[in-house]
């Protein structure tokens, strides 16, 4: 592939390394080194050098072949400024040329790196700089030589760049690549990069190497608005109680939710449901308010959080299975206004004096079956008002919680309907506790498009070859699982040959896809019965934010491919200072659109440094809107679609958990007998991934887990 610096360029380049002390091959090694760093590559790159090996005299004049190789390590850390990194390659290449005369082979042997055929030991990129003479050489006799590149065939290293000056000015030469690695317009697009940067440090050496410009117009408009499709906008509309109104009216005879032998039809959901919301605004409950669930998977506990929305209160999830130092936590953090439960999970909540409501007491019936009226809440329901708060792992050892609004999850079902096509027929199991927020997608989805919810009860949902027989039982059409947990259905569903399953749709969220176990399923199953999707999410921005539809063809494909955005949300993939970078280039992602969070609760500097101002919100027809700044690292690849490589911080995602190993650590660090404490997750058994401590310790491990089980 080509490569070319204009003369311009070139010469405001040459300028520079005078002004430093050094040459134009070494700023062309600076720029090289900040072009490996920017596309991930890290901060120490080793570049390899030929030099001819003739430094005495003996040599000068031989015919032969004395070319030798030099490792050139370049520090790129700190970001520093062109001008910086420049004296740095200077001070190493002078260092490195002492030594020239090492022969490569000893110097391999010395340091006796890992092998492998598949890649040279020391250095995976070479910078070969060409001297070239002013003239064509006179070789006597009427005859001339002059350099010229010929092709060999092979590429000896990832990438080669093989390049000099040319006697009229400008730099020019070519990128030699392994095919096995790189594409040509991925190479080219390369060589367009390196030339845009040596050019602008040229003129601004004083830049910070990581603000330096990579890409062109053309790439940025594409990476920040091509590859987020047309912007769909998504007026605030109905609240979620008037969704299931409407589904109710026109669905009065089906059944909505189940349990077991339990089970009621929307009429009788919405009379139970409309009692309790009376209730509740009886106390003074309504819009802004917050109310604790704290109950088991149960008929009750969908009757519960369909009276909250009514009255207009937000629904806080208490898991009553979580720790009581954790669940004291959440109730005193969020200042919920009632506390509603039943008689059998009171007792095992931690004391508290907020009020509380049963659920299977008398006052849950001594209201009418009639829907509360705007003029009767406390003030009339806004899309705009919060429908839940839930609460995710914290690094400090704090959880904290997220308020979503009606708006937000209304949007979701409409902005994912053209993918989707839910409808009554459709029938949905509550497999996840409610305190994550997949089972937001799963009660919604079942309720607001008048399906049935079937509610999985607790060890069913641990034992996968019960669950899979209560998919064959209940018909379910749409499934929504956890990666792990798929990978233990499809292991039941192939020890149950010739089980019938009614699945459409079994959509991915929660934790990283690992799409060659999905092989194991297409064995067995079509494309298109079921379609497999993964979503990727966040609960900052309403369960979901990417999709993408599987096929056979994804079980072969390595790494966790999650698609495109949700049409009215962006997805910018950004270096640290919130520049996109190029197509396979590893970013962080930034999420911005209908489905953002207001923020954390009571935690308005957290809220300040995650949720930032979004740069390009102007793009988009937007002014003073927000991006979410997600923590999750990605790449697009050269057609937009995102693939997700993992956490930049200590977050963890397991089995659908959010996990901020500082939170764990914090924990263990309380202990009066712990030093200091590490977490780490292992992988002893492939797909069987857990999180381990360890600790300073005098204390039994015993004792460490009975503290922790105390408060996580």
């Amino acid at each position: 592939v080509p490569f070319t610096l204009d003369a311009e360029a070139h010469t405001a380049l040459a300028a520079l390394a005078r002004a430093v002390g050094g040459t134009v091959f070494m700023a062309v090694q600076a720029g090289l080194a900040a072009l490996l760093t920017r596309h991930g590559c890290g901060t120490d790159i080793p570049v390899g050098t030929p030099v001819a090996g003739r430094e005495d005299a003996e040599t000068a004049a031989l015919v032969g072949y004395f070319v030798n190789s030099v490792v050139l390590r370049t520090d790129t850390s700190g970001d520093p400024t062109f001008r910086e990194l420049l004296a740095r390659v200077r001070d190493t290449a002078v260092a490195a040329h002492e030594h020239a005369e090492l022969p490569f082979d000893r110097l391999v042997e010395e340091l006796n790196p890992p092998r492998s055929l598949a890649r040279h030991p020391l250095f995976q990129v070479m910078l070969a700089w060409q001297s070239r003479p002013d003239a064509p050489t006179a070789m006597g006799g009427g005859l001339t030589a002059e350099l010229t590149a010929i092709p060999s065939g092979t590429a000896k290293f990832d990438l080669t760049l093989n390049a000099g000056e040319r006697p009229d000015g400008g730099i020019d030469g070519f990128l030699e690549y392994r095919t096995d690695l790189f594409d040509a317009p991925s190479v080219e697009a390369l060589a367009a990069r390196l030339a845009r940067l040596l050019a602008a440090a040229a003129t601004d050496p004083d830049t910070p190497i990581g603000r330096l410009p990579l890409i062109g117009e053309e790439e940025r408009r594409r990476a920040l608005v091509e590859w987020n499709g047309t912007p769909v906008r998504s007026a605030p509309g109905a609240t979620l109680p008037e969704l299931f109104e409407a589904a109710a009216v026109a669905n009065p005879h089906s059944i909505a939710v189940s349990c077991g032998d339990e089970r009621l039809d929307y009429t009788e959901l919405a009379a139970r449901s409309d009692r309790l919301a009376r209730l509740l605004a009886a106390g003074g409950i309504g819009p802004g308010s917050i109310v604790a669930l704290a109950l088991p998977r149960s008929v009750a506990l969908v009757v519960a959080l369909l009276a909250v929305a009514k009255s207009g209160a937000a629904y806080l999830p208490l898991d009553p299975d979580y720790p009581a130092d954790r669940l004291a936590y959440m109730l005193a953090d969020a200042t919920p206004a009632a506390l509603l439960t039943d008689r059998a999970t009171a007792p095992r909540l931690p004391d508290h004096d907020i009020p509380r409501l049963l659920v299977d007491g008398p006052e849950s019936h001594a209201f009418p079956a009639v829907p509360l009226a705007q003029h009767e809440r406390t003030r009339p329901l806004r899309a705009e008002d919060t429908a839940y708060v839930i609460y995710t792992s914290g690094s400090t050892g704090r959880p904290k919680g997220v308020p979503v609004t009606h708006h937000n999850v209304a949007r979701l079902f409409s902005a994912t309907d053209h993918w989707f096509g839910f409808g009554a027929q459709d029938v949905w199991t509550l497999f996840h506790s409610y305190a994550f927020d997949f089972s937001v997608w799963e009660l919604w989805g079942a309720l607001l498009y008048g399906g049935r919810l079937v509610v999985v009860p607790h060890l069913v949902s641990r034992d996968p070859a019960a669950f899979l027989e209560l998919l064959a039982r209940e018909r379910v059409t749409v499934l929504n699982q956890t990666p792990s947990a798929f990978y233990q259905l499809s292991a039941a569903d192939r020890e149950r040959p010739g089980t019938e399953l009614a699945l459409r749709y079994v959509v991915f969220g929660g934790e990283a896809l690992e799409p060659a176990r999905l092989d194991d399923w297409y064995a067995r199953h079509p494309d298109d019965a079921p379609t497999l999707v993964n979503m990727y999410g966040i609960t900052e921005t309403t369960v979901h934010v990417s999709y993408i539809a599987l096929d056979r063809a994804s079980a072969a494909t390595t790494g966790s491919t999650i698609g495109v955005n949700i049409p009215d949300l962006r997805v910018y993939v950004l270096d640290q200072h919130l520049q996109p970078v190029p197509p396979g280039v590893t970013g962080e992602m930034y999420v911005a659109g209908a489905g953002l969070a207001r923020g954390y609760l009571g935690r308005p500097e957290l809220t300040a440094t995650r949720f930032v101002a979004d740069p390009y919100a102007e793009l988009f027809g937007e002014r003073g809107t927000r991006m979410y700044r997600s923590g999750d690292l990605a790449r697009r690849r050269a057609d937009g679609v995102l693939e997700y490589f993992g956490r930049a911080d200590q977050q963890v995602k397991l089995r659908g958990f959010r996990i901020e190993l500082g939170e764990i650590e914090a924990v263990l660090a309380a202990h009066p007998a712990v030093a200091d404490a590490a977490v780490v997750v292992r992988e002893d058994v492939p797909g069987d991934k857990r999180l381990v401590g360890y600790a300073v310790t005098g204390a039994a491990p015993e004792a460490l887990r009975a503290h922790a089980a105390t408060e996580l």
